[in-house]
């Protein structure tokens, strides 16, 4: 058995044998029952969230694009201006292509979203095999599991989705890039790779900017032509700081700016918080308010199946760790080249999680690209030849088998979490008010109903404008003594109460 020294480059992959998996060349037949697969894996998993209603966030944007033109209309307002204080070029100049191919036609915006996750899952995958040096088991069931987690909800699921996509892929891009440059240190262009994905990754969603020092000091550290390398480096660095000039000088917005238009700020109290909501859920602990993560499985009101799920996260963590140590220890005595990859996973991990944990509430769609090296590391771990390949390779897979049984036990929450819900809304809204022909056109609406619901979801009544050419005005309240005083003060409105999750109902004049 050979074993490659740190000043000796990997072999490529096709040429490379595993004893644990039978046969481990990665042959077209191969990858094309994997991609086949994760298609089908990622549909099943997704199909009964996709909505059928433009509603919140797109429904706001599908407008600012096409009738406010406050968004982008012309493809060179992307570079030249910014929404919500974004600065996200890649991102709106693909948005532009999708409204402008589909219109108002849902589907296609989803159907992209589709397509774009699984070359996702692929290229997952495809990073998984070459860190694993071929373990077809582990990357096939590592690419499974990425492709049906739940951080993937929102991007599959709303048609502005790509925002989070987009970005996610072209890290993953950035990832493979950088794995080819250190396997190949003799070829110049995959550090000029790397910086070419993460150029359009940070205009894409500048959360990844966190990425840059990390991505600098591995690219230094890499084998190979030294001043290729450190030209790269300097380069991501100078992206980086391209984008922050554009915004601050150039655009004059402030550079840290949160979800929702809010500036970041140092509170510690909500810093620990979302860190531990984080950690938590990449490992399988689902934490966090249930609006935004369904249902906290920790420090919070134990439903049945918690146990459960504990139990499986536990799993996870406990097979993580045994793997990591022993996948570290053997390459050490093997003096194996990419020992280190969990110092850097980790570096990059930390990195990408501190805007999230800035900002004033932790999405789990951030998650995603943290969790995506999580599941990276498993891959690693069973990089190993021979009889030390099993251990880390049976852990890696208890892990993936455990965290795909806890997203298929969490998926009955799914429905509390907000654009989920608001979906549900938006539907029955189209249905009872608009289908239905319950209400004259355009005429005022009194309605019993969360005020969010009303806000986000309805957009105050521009809701009606796409289904029905033109908006209604919305009265809305939260409570029952509110609802009575509008419907007094609009006696000529059409009064509707809300059951979430049912329909809404005429109600009677007070």
């Amino acid at each position: 058995m050979r074993h490659y020294a740190n000043d000796e480059p990997l072999p490529p992959l096709t040429k490379v044998s595993a004893p644990v998996a039978s046969g481990t060349r990665l042959t077209l037949p191969f990858l094309l029952v994997v991609v086949v697969t994760l298609g089908l894996a990622i549909y099943w998993r997704f199909a009964q969230w996709m909505p059928t209603v433009f509603y919140g966030d797109d429904l706001y944007n599908v407008f600012a694009t096409l009738k406010d033109h406050s968004f982008i209309s012309e493809w060179q307002q992307a570079f030249t201006m910014q929404f919500y204080e974004k600065y996200r070029p890649v991102f709106e100049l693909a948005w532009l292509g999708l409204v402008r191919t589909f219109q108002t036609s849902l589907r296609g915006y989803l159907a992209f979203n589709l397509c774009l996750h699984l070359l996702s899952a692929a290229i997952l995958f495809l990073i998984a095999m070459q860190l694993s040096n071929a373990n077809r088991a582990v990357s096939a069931l590592v690419a499974l599991t990425f492709a049906s987690s739940r951080f993937a909800l929102y991007q599959v699921t709303q048609a502005t989705g790509p925002v989070e996509g987009i970005a996610l892929m072209l890290f993953l891009l950035t990832l493979a890039a950088l794995v080819g440059a250190c396997q190949k240190p003799d070829e110049k262009r995959w550090p000029w790779f790397t910086v070419m994905a993460f150029t359009l990754c940070i205009y894409t969603h500048e959360r990844y900017i966190a990425l840059t020092p990390v991505l600098a000091i591995a690219l230094i550290a890499l084998r190979g032509n030294r001043a290729n390398r450190c030209c790269a480096a300097f380069a991501c660095v100078a992206v980086a700081l391209l984008n922050v000039f554009i915004k601050t000088v150039v655009l004059r917005s402030a550079f840290l700016v949160g979800t929702g238009t809010t500036y970041f700020d140092v509170n510690l109290q909500r810093i620990i918080g979302q860190t531990l909501q984080a950690i938590f859920s990449i490992v399988g602990f689902n934490y966090g308010p249930d609006f935004l993560a369904g249902h906290s499985i920790v420090f919070g009101e134990s439903l049945p199946g918690d146990g459960i799920v504990r139990v499986l996260a536990s799993v996870v963590v406990c097979a993580a760790m045994i793997a990591t140590v022993y996948a570290i220890v053997a390459g050490r005595r093997a003096h194996d080249a990419r020992r280190w990859y969990p110092l850097f996973g980790a570096a990059m991990l930390a990195a990408i999680l501190v805007p999230p944990i800035l900002t004033i509430r932790m999405e789990q769609r951030w998650l995603y690209a943290p969790f995506a090296l999580f599941l990276l590391l498993l891959a690693w771990t069973a990089r190993l030849h021979g009889r030390a390949r099993l251990v880390p390779t049976l852990a890696s897979l208890a892990a993936c088998l455990s965290l795909l049984a806890i997203d298929f036990l969490m998926s009955s929450y799914i429905p509390r979490i907000f654009f989920i819900s608001a979906s549900t809304t938006a539907t029955l809204a189209k249905r009872d008010l608009v289908d239905a022909r319950a209400a004259s056109l355009g005429q005022d609406l009194v309605l019993r109903i969360a005020l969010d619901q009303c806000k986000w979801t309805l957009i105050q009544g521009r809701f009606f404008a796409i289904y029905e050419g033109e908006a209604r005005k919305l009265y809305c309240a939260d409570t029952d003594e509110a609802f009575k005083a509008l419907q007094r003060k609009y006696p000529h409105a059409h009064a509707w109460t809300y059951t979430p999750g049912v329909s809404f109902t005429p109600a009677a004049r007070p």
